[in-house]
């Protein structure tokens, strides 16, 4: 019931891009990057509304959005100090620099949601992520596990084809990457590379996340940029249909690191128009967004194409850590305390909600999960082709 209770909040999200706390002065600022966005709006903006406003009394609060502006959010920032904010919950537009000097300013802690907020010298004093090195390790492990079952061996190879987020999304895209490199990088055996440059992947180390550095972080964007999507589908396609375009096929299994559903789908549509596909088709993602849960449960044509995995993140559980964190910081005790503590990034002392791999070959999981909970409903046009009757 909590789900659906969200839908309706959206509605106040539409109407005024700000939700307020109460009559008194801001203990708890959130600045978000844009309510036209399904993410920020439906997702993330309803979700902070419900769990703010659970506190209660004392814990009275704002969200802003900043129009896809970081001029505007450093803005939003200034009005939530003005209106005496503690704390300041943010996910930046871009790098969050100028957001975050404005708060350490006047002495505002800074919690980073989702995205790291930071310039060269001044950092978020949080952040709350899913753990983005265990996302791309599930993407990565995917991709192996699939290889293997289909019967891939270092003389009998499945072609492999690799795309990135965007690298200036500093540190989920290199991350991602990462995290799936530490996977692929020993099973590389398994795959013949199609891009282009080869070279560049087959060259890199293995990387894990105790042992991530600034070296690890050159070498990773570097082999990052030239399959770089910019988390845009249309950016994803392009990259996708040059690919395909040069591709010479080494075997009828092709193996595809996407970097989120949305790309993800862009790429697959574009290996479909080749005029002789794969045989099997066999790609990650991650959001679990409608397409691909339509696909997950078996809808090749609503699902456009075969998408065999996403990493699901329950977006309702890392705004319930900023928020754990932000009334935290209200009361004077350790920021940390409640939450899933783990490795810090870039000095900022951070926060990992926890994560599910959602998967073509287990329907029941992906269910069980996105819809028993009603955390997605299946009256859903996206879902008109599916017959969830065995499921239930």
């Amino acid at each position: 019931m909590k789900r659906f209770i969200v839908t309706l909040l959206l509605l106040a999200v539409v109407a005024g891009v700000v939700f307020a706390g109460g009559a008194q002065e801001t203990k708890i600022g959130v600045v978000l990057p844009d309510a036209s966005e399904e993410r920020w709006a439906n997702q993330d903006g309803a979700f902070f509304k419900e769990e703010l406003a659970a506190l209660g009394e004392g814990y009275d609060f704002e969200i802003l959005f900043s129009e896809g502006d970081e001029s505007k959010e450093k803005q939003n920032v200034e009005a939530l100090i003005a209106k005496g904010a503690k704390v300041i919950i943010i996910t930046s537009q871009g790098s969050g620099a100028s957001a975050v000097a404005a708060a350490h300013a006047e002495d505002v802690v800074v919690i980073a949601h989702d995205r790291m907020a930071k310039s060269s010298s001044d950092v978020a004093d949080y952040y709350t992520t899913f753990n983005s090195w265990n996302v791309g390790k599930a993407m990565g492990k995917h991709l192996v596990d699939a290889a293997k079952a289909a019967g891939c061996t270092p003389s009998n190879r499945g072609d492999l084809a690799i795309f990135a987020g965007r690298v200036a999304d500093w540190p989920n895209a290199t991350y991602f990457f990462g995290g799936a490199f530490e996977e692929l990088q020993p099973n590389l055996n398994l795959f013949n590379i199609v891009n282009q440059d080869a070279a560049s992947f087959k060259g890199l180390a293995l990387y894990t996340e105790a042992t991530f550095n600034d070296a690890a972080k050159d070498a990773l964007q570097a082999a990052m940029q030239p399959i770089d999507t910019d988390w845009n589908p249309e950016t994803a396609g392009i990259k996708a249909a040059g690919l395909v375009a040069q591709i010479s096929k080494t075997s009828d299994k092709v193996f595809v690191l996407a970097p989120n559903d949305d790309t993800s789908a862009a790429i697959r549509l574009e290996f479909a128009k080749m005029a002789a596909p794969y045989d099997e088709y066999y790609t990650t993602g991650q959001d679990a967004s409608n397409v691909t849960l339509a696909s997950l449960m078996g809808d090749t044509v609503t699902g456009k194409g075969t998408q065999t995995m996403t990493v699901f993140k329950d977006v309702s559980k890392l705004v319930a850590d900023s928020v754990t964190i932000a009334k935290n910081i209200v009361d004077g005790v350790d920021g940390l305390t409640g939450v899933t503590g783990g490795p810090s990034i870039d000095g900022a002392a951070t926060a990992y909600s926890p994560i599910d791999t959602l998967l073509a070959s287990n329907k029941q999981l992906t269910y069980d999960t996105i819809f028993a909970t009603g955390y997605k409903s299946k009256d859903h046009p996206d879902f008109d082709a599916i017959d969830f009757t065995p499921y239930e």
